[in-house]
């Protein structure tokens, strides 16, 4: 799954980087407490 990060977090990026990660991870830790976002064509295009 392609996210943005909207934070620093050590060892997957900065914040702004858009990154590749297991679903899981992205559902379960990085979504939920508001430390990424789904990189969809809408949020791309800022």
């Amino acid at each position: 799954m392609k996210i943005v990060l909207l934070e620093r977090i050590n060892k997957l990026g900065q914040m702004g980087d858009i990154v590749d990660v297991r679903s899981g991870y992205a559902r379960n830790f990085l979504l939920p407490f508001k430390k990424a976002l789904r990189a969809t064509k809408k949020i791309l295009t800022f």
